[in-house]
């Protein structure tokens, strides 16, 4: 699948056409390759669609695509492996270079390495990672695995580019080894029989007290936002605000600014952009912070 330009919606959708191809052939290797902006926002890296216009840095909130969402949409559920190559430049005016910098805390190990080349020099002309991708592939075939760490190793050696590398985790064993069989006791040797007392009865057993199971922790129930107490809408913008989705006031009062931290949470759970949280949507979110 080949696209370019995208806008938001329209990088979605590839994205979610992608996995589902994943998805129904899970035999399948896959390579995902992403050339374009990117910024770094409260610790985490945005990819940035070509319709985005970013006034301030928590315009990528509602603008930008978290890099974690878009590895995530492709490996779960999925037992197709590959590799995810991203491409990214700073926009011009961001002040900081590193975009993908806290890439590795961001993406755990999984079926799927990921590449990040964070360039630092103009977007003109072939970047380090295009060149990297190309040249490892003139190499011939090789393993999925062997074929990543190569345009790791190209672009750790590449000017003017930040390299961050997220191996795969191994494929685990085909067969397990079966435990040997324990040889057979030997026979008994022929002896004289010999008049034994019967045993005497077992001692009775111990009382057992058994202990109360711990009752599982309680889980918080929250009402649609319309019914929510000013605690509660606190609470929601204060928990909001940890993910990296908010970064205005905690004062209760559903703004603009809480409506993009909301829409980027939906985002995030794959539910209606609506930018209003109904009682399921704020019930997960508090739980998922416990």
């Amino acid at each position: 699948m080949e696209r370019s330009d995208l806008g938001r919606g329209e990088f979605d959708t590839s994205i979610g056409a992608l996995a589902r191809r994943l998805a129904a052939a899970p035999a399948a290797s896959s390579v995902l390759y992403y050339c374009g902006y990117a910024l770094e926002f409260n610790g985490r890296s945005f990819l940035l669609p070509a319709s985005a216009s970013i006034a301030r840095d928590y315009d990528v909130l509602t603008q930008g695509i978290i890099a974690k969402s878009l590895v995530d949409s492709l490996i779960r559920g999925n037992e197709s492996r590959g590799f995810i190559l991203l491409d990214v430049f700073r926009t011009p005016a961001a002040s900081s270079t590193a975009a993908l910098g806290g890439l590795a805390e961001q993406i755990r190990p999984s079926n799927f390495a990921v590449i990040g080349a964070s360039n630092d020099g103009a977007s003109e002309g072939p970047t380090a990672a295009s060149l990297a991708l190309r040249d490892q592939a003139a190499e011939g075939e090789t393993s999925l695995d062997l074929f990543a760490g190569g345009i790791h190793r190209r672009l750790a050696k590449a000017a003017a580019v930040t390299a961050h590398f997220i191996p795969a985790m191994p494929r685990p064993p085909a067969e397990v080894a079966a435990r040997p069989e324990a040889p057979p006791s030997p026979a008994p040797a022929a002896s004289t029989a010999i008049a034994v007392p019967p045993p005497l009865p077992p001692p009775p057993p111990e009382p057992t007290i058994l202990a109360s199971p711990a009752a599982p922790p309680s889980r918080a129930t929250m009402a649609d936002e319309d019914q929510m107490s000013e605690q509660d809408r606190r609470r929601v913008q204060a928990l909001l605000a940890t993910m990296g989705y908010y970064s205005g006031r905690i004062d209760g009062t559903f703004g603009p600014e809480t409506r993009a931290a909301i829409r980027r949470y939906q985002f995030e759970i794959k539910a209606d952009l609506t930018g209003r949280l109904n009682a399921e949507q704020a019930t997960r979110l508090v739980n998922s912070a416990r």
